[in-house]
């Protein structure tokens, strides 16, 4: 937001009055807040519970409106948040943390309360992300903890969970096998406390107003409208006193370089490769996929021959933007805090040739028809000459051409929500750190109508094992569905963070998604 005196100078003095009333008792933007970070979201978050929240405005506040037993730095690495102090067993199986003392919630506007945070609201709130009712994304990354899984069966209660207090200050994790990403996984939202009374009180309610909310975390609910949310803390120095999660509905045709240094936001996302002088942190979070509708075209044969012909094209987009693709789950992806690509290595399918496959697939199926097939993808995507350029390679070795459609946003992923499309380029995002997530997303109902039953059964094993075990179930799966040609990577697409000058101490993961203000200042 901007500052007070920033408007004054802008506006005459009385719309500059009449504006900061409206900030104020409407917005409740910035008041007395010195230092501000604003960050534009595509939804003003919605739900404020730390073990349900999913969506990416919503993780990001529940970042920075509650504390948990550790937090990532700057650096990182590790940092005690809301304990003083951990240690683990020898044998990697009981994890015991002991809180500082003295901690207490925080109300919306700063007001004290009198809920103190002990180590039954981590008990509480761990016991809720394995309850059905609460339906919490982050139970998989929890399996190890003792129970876990005859829990999730439904095979036992909740209260045997391996999550205990022994008193107020000291929380004990029992596991029943080692996880060697336990510690990471701690600063999850799903695993920030949860006071029952307080929980109970709001009756159904609970992170979904800012009287049925409470901070843990160093950042407390200043306001919460349909124009934003808005977060403070006291000033300290040039510590960021004031986060805004807000939708830009003013500037919208200006690149996030402009937003930037027309002081709009305080860091944008950019897919861009245009020069700029601001601070960036590259990443990648998408792959580029041909896919295929498994229903219309369930010939893997078919699939496959399709694939390998496409392997052939010369289809790497002239841009920085985009590297060649190892695999569907993009580089940067954590598994129990080991890098997945790096585990899994290449993931690429090696098919063959693509004329002998076709061939095959027509001994089988001498009624294959594949007349008025399209190639969708979504309008603007600046990769027309890459759907062409893979049309005349099936041409060429397959004798097979088909048309190029694009479709606008809505209607494209409306089309592929409905499986109302046979072949088409598609960017699959990596919403969350998660490449169980990821790969899940392609089953019978899902993207690409897949249904392999050794696919899913692999995927069901892997919320039943941690580290490496892990990395390679899910290594499996992954090359189960690239093999089996439900879709074919193509290329990563390149993006980046642009961060304002002066900005220090913001850490930023794309694949949380994370962007946390804690230790975040600004010169």
């Amino acid at each position: 937001m901007f500052v007070l005196q920033k408007i004054l100078h802008r506006f005459s003095r009385w719309l500059a009055l009449a504006l900061a009333a409206a900030l104020v008792l409407g917005l409740a933007g910035c008041g007395d807040a010195s230092n501000s970070f604003t960050w534009f979201v595509e939804e003003i978050p919605s739900n404020l519970d730390p073990q349900v929240a999913s969506a990416p405005a919503d993780v990001i506040a529940c970042k920075n409106l509650y504390g948990g037993l550790l937090r990532l730095g700057p650096d990182g690495q590790l940092q005690n948040d809301l304990c003083e102090s951990w240690s683990v067993s020898a044998d990697g199986l009981r994890y015991t943390f002991t809180l500082r003392d003295g901690l207490t919630y925080t109300a919306a506007k700063g007001e004290p309360t009198e809920y103190a945070i002990t180590a039954e609201d981590f008990v509480y709130a761990f016991q809720r992300v394995f309850l059905p009712e609460t339906r919490s994304p982050y139970a998989a990354e929890f399996s190890a903890l003792e129970n876990a899984a005859a829990i999730l069966a439904g095979q036992m209660d909740v209260s045997a969970l391996g999550v205990s207090a022994p008193d107020e200050r000291t929380v004990v994790f029992t596991l029943s096998q080692p996880d060697d990403g336990f510690l990471h996984k701690l600063t999850l939202p799903g695993a920030m406390p949860c006071d029952e009374e307080f929980f109970l009180g709001t009756r159904g309610t609970y992170g979904l107003t800012a009287s049925s909310t409470l901070s843990s975390g160093s950042f407390y609910l200043y306001n919460w409208t349909s124009s934003g949310l808005f977060l403070w803390r006291a000033a300290d120095g040039t510590r960021i006193d004031s986060l805004r999660l807000v939708q830009n509905t003013g500037a919208a045709g200006q690149s996030a370089e402009e937003l930037i240094l027309n002081e709009r936001c305080s860091a944008a996302l950019d897919d861009t490769a245009a020069p700029t002088a601001l601070r960036s942190v590259s990443y990648s979070d998408t792959t580029w996929c041909l896919v295929f509708n498994c229903e219309a075209l369930d010939s893997a044969l078919l699939r496959q021959a399709l694939s390998a012909a496409a392997l052939d094209a010369d289809y790497q987009p002239d841009s920085a933007l985009y590297t060649a693709a190892q695999g569907l789950v993009p580089d940067g992806l954590t598994v129990d805090g080991l890098d997945y690509r790096e585990q899994a290595g290449n993931a690429m399918p090696s098919l063959g040739d693509a004329a002998g496959l076709y061939r095959a697939a027509l001994a089988a199926d001498p009624a294959l028809d594949l007349a008025g097939v399209t190639i969708l993808l979504p309008t603007g995507s600046g990769l027309i000459s890459t759907a062409e350029q893979i049309n005349s390679f099936w041409q060429k070795e397959l004798s097979l051409f088909f048309s190029v459609e694009e479709a606008e946003a809505a209607d494209f992923a409306q089309r592929l929500a409905e499986g109302d499309y046979t072949i088409a380029l598609v960017p699959v995002t990596a919403e969350s750190n998660s490449v169980y997530g990821l790969l899940s997303q392609f089953s019978p109902e899902g993207l690409t109508r897949y249904d392999n039953p050794h696919f899913a059964a692999l995927l069901d094993q892997s919320l039943n094992a941690t580290g490496a075990a892990r990395c390679a179930l899910l290594a499996q799966a992954e090359a189960q569905l690239v093999d089996d040609c439900a879709l074919l990577p193509l290329f990563a697409q390149q993006k980046r963070l642009l961060i304002a000058d002066g900005v220090e101490g913001l850490v930023f993961d794309p694949y949380g998604p994370l962007l946390d203000l804690t230790y975040t200042t600004r010169e």
